[in-house]
């Protein structure tokens, strides 16, 4: 019985007329009581639910007063929401809508590629197929994604598997593949001048040697040589010649220039995708009223998440941060950091692998400028292209 109670049960007071009668009726009639308790004029006492209304019935034959002190049980917790009509109509849509999902992205598994892989794979996936959290699978994007994977040059080998909304990618990594030997017929000249260090010769004929002293366009490497016979043999040029030379450039740093700085102003853009379908949240402010040519927009992919459940939506972040012209000041420090700076932007476009051994700092401090020049001792292939 107190299970049942559990469920649903009503604890009762009777009061005034043949409450003696009463109990022998119930008890004829099968209705069981419980915690049965005497009372001034009556007794109170525990009945199942559904039984209370038989229960009455036998009360007014008895002419008894019956009175519900408290009801008990889980149904009559959730009794409110049984009542509510769109709770059923909610879970009438729910059940079909989760079976549509499972046609859903809901989480990608990675494998074992690194964080830096797995960034650059859900970048041509996205870019490229547009597969992301919330996108509808088939197995033609499947086999588009596999394709663009491949073509990005990344991986060697990659294979998409979809089942009940988990998305596995499995690649493996390209290795590097060794760059084809391939030589000139031509004589291979100096760039520049320096002091030869190493020659490492892969075909032809070596015309400098480790210690040497060339100049520009002088010949290193020929496609010709003689045997003892006095046979000529011809020979592709190729080969690295490591060389050790000078190279000067200079930058003049104003101490007051005009940049784009950041104002601290933002604007938030937030848009969800699931499907075929796209929604726009209005824009977060932070004091930013309208675009300009200086601002910057940064864009992040995310996957909406309830509680540490992936959802299948995919949400792009987009925040613009507002940049205004202004003044900058530079301390004789600050310039002299700027300046080496694009000193060495300059050296890394005419001379991308070198080596820098040792340089030589020149500073002019003028009245609104500074005047930075520099000699560099680099280490690099001086074979012309």
């Amino acid at each position: 019985m107190e299970v049942v109670q559990l469920w649903a049960g009503v604890s009762f007071t009777a009061r005034n007329g043949n409450t003696e009668e009463l109990l022998n009726d119930a008890a004829r009639t099968g209705i069981y009581l419980s915690k049965i308790q005497p009372l001034p004029g009556g007794f109170s006492g525990r009945c199942a639910a559904w039984r209370y209304r038989r229960l009455a019935a036998l009360a007014r034959r008895n002419r008894v007063r019956l009175q519900v002190q408290r009801r008990r049980g889980l149904f009559f917790c959730l009794r409110p929401l049984l009542r509510r009509t769109g709770l059923w109509v909610g879970l009438a849509l729910f059940v079909p809508l989760l079976l549509w999902s499972r046609n859903l992205v809901w989480a990608v598994d990675y494998g074992e590629l690194t964080a830096g892989q797995q960034a650059r794979a859900a970048a041509v996936l996205r870019e490229e197929t547009g597969l992301e959290p919330g996108t509808v699978v088939s197995q033609d994007l499947l086999t588009a994604g596999e394709y663009a994977l491949l073509k990005s040059g990344e991986f060697s080998w990659a294979s998409l598997n979809f089942f009940g909304g988990r998305l596995e990618v499995e690649a493996a990594p390209a290795k590097q593949v060794p760059a084809i030997f391939s030589g000139k017929l031509q004589t291979l000249h100096a760039k520049t001048g320096g002091l030869v260090t190493e020659v490492n010769l892969k075909s032809g004929t070596a015309l400098v040697v480790p210690g040497q002293q060339v100049e520009k366009d002088q010949p290193l490497i020929g496609t010709s040589r003689t045997e003892r016979d006095g046979t000529p043999i011809f020979a592709p040029a190729a080969g690295v010649v490591m060389a050790q030379f000078t190279w000067d450039t200079a930058c003049d740093q104003p101490l007051a220039d005009q940049a784009p700085l950041l104002t601290g102003k933002t604007h938030t853009r937030l848009r969800l995708s699931i499907g075929r379908l796209h929604c726009t949240l209005p824009g977060l402010d932070g004091g930013l009223v309208g675009p300009t040519p200086n601002d910057v927009e940064i864009t992040r992919h995310l996957q909406l998440e309830l509680f540490g459940l992936p959802l299948p939506v995919a949400v792009d972040e987009t925040t613009r941060y507002q940049r205004r012209i202004r003044e900058v000041t530079y301390s004789e420090d600050g310039a002299l950091a700027m300046a080496r700076f694009k000193c060495l932007e300059q050296l890394a476009e005419a001379w991308p692998d070198a080596e820098i051994v040792a340089q030589q700092e020149t500073v002019d401090r003028q009245a609104h400028s500074l005047h930075y020049a520099v000699t560099y001792t680099l280490l690099d292939n001086i074979v012309q292209d």
